[in-house]
């Protein structure tokens, strides 16, 4: 009787472990998982890598891509750094900085401009099912609020094919060239300390006490505004292409997008960069110089170059 259960006993720890260890694995495998993996509304960090410091070995894939000359690449590697190689400010080389710094920055205006491109599959989708009068999914409708408050753009409670149309004309993808000339202009290829420090790529301002930021080492005294800080040098381009496509002092920007969309002519940089003219004090001149950046690097040729297929 007592070998019965003894039996019975040890059948039962055995089915307890069999239930248990999976579940066990998988929650020891989340905690050891890394913390920058990505969320489905997040920007997809799982092949992002940190540049090596000092003489630090770079790993083989990093190396590859860092050694590419990217004006001669149609389908660009996805790997995403985090920060800025430090050593650039270092290189006396200004073709090699140039090179190094363009490397760096390509894959993350291409993805950023990826994830646009699928938050307008989404909104095409919605509208089709707006237009034949189908009830929008619950899930749907979430996504739908999520996107309105990020772009600023308000929709009813039932929403209509007017409310889609306006995210449509402002969740739109910023042309490469642009991005890279402006990230260019504002770190001095990758050399200011802002982007070392900070990956701060576009010199957002941020005025609210509590808010990240570097201060300026020679912010003017009573003034209380920082330069906006990332954890990622993703998140620095997406907050970017947000601010350029929800920001009032930029609709002529978006304007001008809707216009060569509507006579299918390609969306590049040199046609957009003269509505940047309230992004600095320095207005019609810094226009010129970001034509002067696109002009003299061959950068509107990037316009056209895609991330290589997942």
């Amino acid at each position: 009787m007592r070998n019965h259960i003894r039996n019975f006993m040890v059948y039962l720890i055995l089915a307890a472990l069999i239930a248990v260890v999976p579940i066990g694995i998988a929650r020891h495998m989340l905690s050891i998982s890394r913390s920058d993996a990505f969320a489905p509304e997040g920007p997809n960090y799982l092949s992002h890598q940190y540049p090596p410091k000092g003489n630090a070995a770079l790993t083989k894939k990093l190396a590859g891509l860092l050694e590419i000359d990217m004006h001669q690449m149609s389908s660009v590697p996805r790997v995403y750094l985090s920060r800025l190689p430090e050593s650039l400010p270092t290189l006396v080389n200004v073709h090699e900085r140039k090179r190094l710094f363009t490397s760096t920055m390509l894959p993350l205006i291409l993805r950023a401009n990826e994830l646009i491109i699928a938050d307008r599959g989404h909104l095409v989708d919605i509208l089709q099912k707006i237009k034949s009068d189908q009830t929008l999914k619950t899930a749907e409708r979430k996504w739908l609020q999520q996107r309105s408050k990020q772009y600023r753009v308000k929709i009813a409670d039932k929403p209509t094919r007017t409310n889609i149309e306006e995210l449509l004309y402002k969740i739109d993808v910023v042309p490469t060239s642009l991005a890279l000339a402006q990230a260019a202009m504002e770190t001095g290829w990758g050399t200011h300390r802002f982007a070392q420090d900070c990956n701060a790529l576009f010199g957002e301002w941020v005025f609210k006490k509590n808010a990240r930021g570097c201060v300026p080492s020679r912010r003017d005294e009573g003034k209380t505004h920082k330069i906006k800080s990332f954890d990622y040098l993703l998140e620095s381009v997406r907050s970017y292409m947000t601010n350029l496509n929800r920001h009032n002092s930029y609709e002529d920007l978006r304007r001008r997008r809707a216009e060569l969309r509507k006579h299918s002519l390609p969306v590049t940089g040199s046609a957009l960069a003269p509505a940047l003219i309230d992004y600095s004090q320095k207005g019609e001149a810094y226009v010129n110089d970001i034509l002067s950046i696109i002009s003299y690097n061959d950068l509107d040729a990037l316009d056209f170059a895609l991330l290589t297929r997942l």
